[in-house]
């Protein structure tokens, strides 16, 4: 319970946004809208700027419902190990968004929105082992915003079944598209940092995201869906495992890291 109360306080004192953060969250918002609208500025091939306006506000309002959701769990996650997590606007991956939304005419979404940073905490890392900064703990914390898309496109998933509407179906394609970009390892998103830190738990978190966004997309039922995708990321992490990382980590010699006299 002590905990519990600890970490409320720590989100009631430093989850806010700075000005900085705001201003990027809020161009992070606009140009991915856009992407994710560019097709729907019209009826058929008839241009109109009503009817796209509607649509691309409604693309904000998806948008911003599933960036806070992805910001609030890296943030949440971040405090409660003592860190405040500090969002960071890629501007370099959202021209490239808007180049291929233009390009393919709206048929590709591209969706590199960008990375967090973390700022220690100092007072409330006491008795932490590890106290300092360190990779591992980067991409933990960075994780929790793929994996919270993917838990937010089940539910809206299961909600869709009762209340069909393409607002819905707009948001659930959305979350998890963004989930498995945000995973890839490109600089600064999620997978950079989760990879860097350990691949053993960047290979489980990429297998099961992966075929969790498929699966979500799929028409089949959430549950088996979750539950497949979680035996298919433990199946690959064991081959992984075996394959590579378990004879990465034996080193050049064949009985160790060192040469044997």
């Amino acid at each position: 319970m002590g905990r519990l109360v600890d970490l409320i306080d720590k989100i009631r004192r430093y989850y806010k946004f700075t000005p900085s953060e705001l201003k990027g969250f809020v161009i992070t918002i606009l140009v991915l809208s856009f992407i994710i609208s560019f097709r729907e500025w019209g009826k058929g091939r008839t241009f109109d700027p009503a009817v796209g306006l509607f649509n691309w506000f409604n693309s904000i309002l998806v948008v911003a419902l599933v960036l806070i959701v992805f910001t609030s769990a890296q943030r949440i996650v971040g405090l409660s190990v003592g860190y405040r997590v500090e969002y960071k606007m890629w501007t370099f991956g959202l021209l490239i968004g808007l180049l291929f939304a233009f390009v393919s005419r709206g048929v590709i979404w591209v969706l590199l929105p960008g990375g967090i940073m973390l700022h220690h905490l100092a007072g409330h890392r006491l008795g932490f082992f590890r106290y300092g900064l360190s990779y591992y703990v980067h991409g933990l914390i960075a994780s929790a915003g793929p994996i919270s898309l993917i838990c937010l496109g089940a539910i809206f998933k299961i909600i869709n079944n009762y209340i069909s509407n393409p607002l819905i179906s707009k948001l659930i394609l959305f979350s998890i598209i963004l989930a498995i970009y945000d995973i890839l390892p490109i600089p600064p998103m999620t997978g950079s940092r989760l990879f860097f830190g350990s691949r053993m738990v960047y290979s489980f978190v990429f297998c099961t995201i992966i075929p969790a966004g498929i699966l979500l997309i799929l028409d089949i039922n959430v549950l088996f869906a979750i539950v497949l995708a979680i035996i298919i990321g433990i199946i690959c992490w064991l081959l992984y495992y075996i394959f590579f990382e378990h004879k990465y980590w034996r080193g050049p010699f064949p009985k160790g890291w060192g040469p044997k006299k």
